[in-house]
């Protein structure tokens, strides 16, 4: 049986961690899911393993997504990386694509 394909998952509200899972389940997509919930908890998990996916809420109670879309940027560049959120809209991604440019142009 091949690896299941390792995803971090940056998200503070368990009920949203498990709304994510539970739907991933249901589409048939298996894969071993690392939750972290704070800037201590998701800069350790990138310096201690490889992540296939980083999913991400972008609004964290003491941690902004768009920075752990920097640091990613910074420690783990070819990671792709998705914003998880219902309450933002087209400005998130405009600023995600802002800090996506900015960072790949230096």
């Amino acid at each position: 049986m091949p690896d299941l394909p390792r995803i971090l998952h940056l998200e503070d509200d368990s009920a949203d961690a498990e709304l994510i899972r539970l739907r991933l389940l249901r589409d048939n997509f298996h894969a071993q899911i690392i939750r972290v919930e704070d800037h201590c908890g998701f800069i350790n998990a990138l310096k201690q393993q490889h992540f296939d996916l980083i999913l991400a809420d972008y609004g964290l109670r003491a941690f902004d997504g768009s920075e752990a879309l920097k640091i990613t940027l910074q420690q783990a560049p070819d990671t792709p990386f998705i914003f998880v959120s219902g309450k933002r809209g087209e400005e998130l991604a405009i600023e995600s694509l802002k800090i996506y440019i900015l960072r790949k142009a230096t």
